[in-house]
């Protein structure tokens, strides 16, 4: 019996550190922005420069969605995306099958991505930043209000 108290102990121990342990909430903290490229974009690549910040910073999340909202038919054949300086997404990330991708990124208070769509002739991508909840502000202290006298103390 002992042996399976502790087993039950440890169990439980072991399930509170590991919710603990699981990260904050991801929610979105920047976009969703569009990258497209059309015919008129006779000079090649479109490229685009965006700058956002990050309530708290640390890890995050980019999604990008090929094709956006037009679907199949406006796919990217190639994208790069940096983020900070640093690569995140790479040409050969990308092709027409490919519907969602996402990456894990750091992320900086101010931040700066680059994106570049390469590889077709009218594509867009959508691109969603997500981000560390930040934490609900505290509460302001309670005040106390002391009670009125009564008349006769008055």
């Amino acid at each position: 019996m002992k042996r399976f108290s502790r087993l039950l102990a440890a169990s439980t121990l072991f399930l509170f550190t590991a919710s603990g342990i699981a990260g904050a909430e991801l929610v979105t903290i920047y976009g969703p922005v569009y990258v497209a490229k059309t015919k008129k974009d006779d000079s090649g690549d479109k490229q685009a420069k965006f700058q956002f910040t990050a309530p708290v910073p640390g890890s995050g999340k980019i999604v990008v969605k090929n094709g956006g909202d037009s679907g199949k038919k406006s796919r990217a054949a190639s994208v790069e995306i940096e983020i900070n300086g640093t690569e995140v997404a790479k040409r050969k990330d990308f092709n027409k099958n490919i519907s969602l991708i996402e990456y894990e990124v750091s992320l900086l208070s101010d931040n700066q991505m680059e994106v570049e769509v390469k590889s077709c002739n009218e594509c867009e991508i959508e691109i969603t930043i997500l981000g560390d909840k930040p934490a609900p502000a505290p509460l302001p202290p309670e005040r106390t209000v002391a009670p009125p006298l009564p008349p006769e103390r008055m």
